[in-house]
């Protein structure tokens, strides 16, 4: 039996439009309540403390294992539409727990390294160059469109074999993605942009997989297929799933980072300055943990719960969702000093952005080096960068993420 009072005055909607568009404001709300409170809305338990979400991260009790149980829930012409979509998070290891999870994640694991990533520390510059040229062209537009999106869409996709020609058709089908991935579920066009989603994923990719099959090259798809039915690999079904985890997460985690860090170092005209000012790479490192720390690109991650027991005070019934709010336990004061202000020196910085345990998110090398290259240049090629007209969120569940942010140059 369920300890937590069901308040109808406080139903903790995610969805809300103070959520949304102010999730710090939310979250101090919510978290005065407690580190595990119930959300009848959602009906889940959601964690907003740091230590509490710290430990939650590495207890076997709560799974990721939830793809079963999703599908099962769909029905009617919903369930037609995320039929292909839900056949691609079937086989992100993210969704596995081991010794599924420890199979699927090894092929990839050494090619995102920190030493393997810093590879690709040029093409990163020089894309990035790239873009800062064609928007200095215009003096104005939008942030999201023009750099925070393509950047991470092309630097993702020259890492897994996508040609450049499809780097828009990445970009579109991460959105329509992100619709799924982050339970979208209100919007009118769900079931549209979910069946899109799966369909072109599978049209796409699956024609580089066959392209690379015959004619292997030097990227990470090819490298998946080459462990195409080894008992250690992955199969067919299984690499398609790598591909949309990889190519949506470090697509879709960086472009929020790059949106959101932008705007937290607008509000802060003097932070805006210092890090402008930073000398070293290693003054830099530091300042992306913070903008980490204080805009994490995901509000929450789930879990259910696999076995009942008590947490917080609360007892937990196997089935029982759980929110595994990031944005909120980065925000902690038992743990942050000074935990809504954005301090670039912050040392150390033990935020949970890239979760925590065994599935802690295997692109973060790649995102925090992109980051960290993208935003010094955005800054110090445009030091008059301004804001110009109103900035609109993705009205979603898990992430946080900006819909359009207007700039002038």
């Amino acid at each position: 039996m369920r300890l937590a009072p069901l308040d109808p005055d406080d139903p903790i909607d995610f969805l809300s439009e103070e959520a949304v568009a102010d999730p710090h404001t939310f979250f101090h709300r919510v978290r005065a309540r407690g580190p595990l409170v119930w959300s009848p809305r959602h009906r889940a338990w959601v964690i907003t403390g740091h230590r509490e979400l710290e430990a939650a991260f590495r207890d076997p009790r709560l799974t990721t294992e939830r793809m079963p149980g999703f599908r099962a829930r769909q029905t009617g012409s919903r369930a037609e539409a995320l039929e292909r979509a839900i056949a691609l998070l079937e086989g992100w290891m993210l969704f596995h727990e081991p010794p599924t999870h420890t199979r699927m994640r090894s092929p990839l694991a050494r090619q995102f390294s920190p030493r393997a990533v810093q590879g690709l520390e040029g093409d990163i510059s020089a894309l990035t160059h790239g873009l800062l040229d064609d928007l200095s062209k215009t003096g104005r537009g939008d942030l999201v469109e023009s750099f925070a999106h393509p950047l991470p869409a092309a630097v993702i996709g020259r890492l897994f074999g996508v040609p450049d020609e499809r780097q828009d058709w990445l970009a579109q089908w991460s959105a329509r993605f992100g619709v799924v991935v982050f339970g979208a579920i209100d919007r009118d066009d769900y079931e549209e942009q979910a069946r899109a989603a799966g369909a072109d994923f599978h049209e796409h990719i699956g024609d580089l997989m066959e392209r690379y099959r015959v004619e292997p090259a030097d990227n990470l798809l090819s490298l998946l297929l080459a462990t195409e039915g080894r008992d250690d690999g992955l199969s067919t079904i299984e690499i398609l799933g790598a591909c949309s985890l990889l190519l949506f997460a470090g697509h879709d985690t960086t472009a929020s980072l790059l949106g959101s860090g932008t705007l937290a170092l607008l509000a802060d005209p003097a932070a805006a300055a210092r890090f402008r000012a930073l000398d070293s790479d290693a003054e830099a490192v530091v300042a992306i943990e913070e903008l980490l720390r204080l805009e994490a690109p995901a509000k929450s991650m789930m879990r259910d719960v696999a076995e009942t027991h008590v947490r917080c005070g609360h007892q937990l019934e196997a089935g029982d969702t759980v929110f595994m709010t990031i944005l909120a336990a980065n925000h902690d004061p038992r743990v942050f000093d000074d935990p809504d202000r954005l301090h670039l020196d912050r040392q150390p910085n033990p935020h949970l952005t890239f979760g925590d345990g065994h599935h802690i998110c295997l692109g973060a090398h790649l995102a925090r080096l992109e980051a960290r290259i993208a935003l010094r240049a955005l800054f110090r090629r445009f030091p008059d960068l301004r804001l110009d007209g109103e900035v609109s969120w993705n009205p979603t569940i898990g992430d946080r993420s900006a819909r359009r942010i207007p700039i002038a140059v």
